[in-house]
């Protein structure tokens, strides 16, 4: 494994320690909300590593998630300004890399690594791309409904909407170069 491979498996292994912690903490101070979060953040993490996603994606996800999780369970998002943004813009783009490298490894799609047309080649870019932004409107439709139900939990609105619909679509486009970059470093 090379020296980044090593860091990225270092910089996984320790988001999953911190989610178990943070599962157990909560838990022993009675927050039950929290720990089935980070219960689940810990099953989805060990889920994910099992297949062959490469350790960057799979690490960088990891600590995103686990951001993003603390930003919730801590209320990140309405006390620091443009927490709400950043996660926004990172989060839908990991997620979709991740599920990228899922349904390669479950051979379901091609790995852009044996594409040869360059129109194939951009296949990564637009899957990960359509998808991060799905994940970004599936969140939203998610703000919403929590709003309706609770409206004092969740203060969104059409601007905070858009914004982040916005931040999703863009960090996942990138995210799609990433794994395009990626494939044609780890091709040749």
């Amino acid at each position: 494994m090379s020296t980044s491979g090593r860091a990225g498996a270092w910089v996984f292994g320790a988001a999953v320690a911190a989610a178990v912690a943070s599962a157990v903490g909560l838990g022993l101070i009675q927050h039950w909300d929290g720990m089935l979060r980070f219960a689940a953040v810990t099953v989805v993490l060990l889920l994910t590593r099992r297949a062959r996603v490469p350790t960057g994606f799979v690490a960088a996800f990891a600590v995103l998630v686990l951001l993003a999780m603390w930003g919730s369970v801590q209320h990140w998002y309405a006390q620091v300004p443009h927490f709400d943004t950043v996660v926004h813009v990172l989060t839908p783009g990991s997620l979709a890399a991740v599920s990228y490298f899922l349904l390669v490894d479950a051979r379901l799609l091609p790995d852009a690594r044996e594409t040869g047309r360059p129109v194939r080649g951009w296949a990564p870019v637009v899957w990960v791309g359509v998808v991060g932004t799905t994940a970004a409107v599936l969140w939203e439709y998610y703000e919403w409904v929590v709003e309706q139900i609770s409206p004092q939990g969740m203060l969104v609105g059409y601007t905070d909407t858009v914004v982040d619909l916005l931040a999703g679509m863009c960090g996942s486009l990138v995210a799609g170069l990433l794994v395009l970059r990626w494939a044609r470093r780890a091709g040749t």
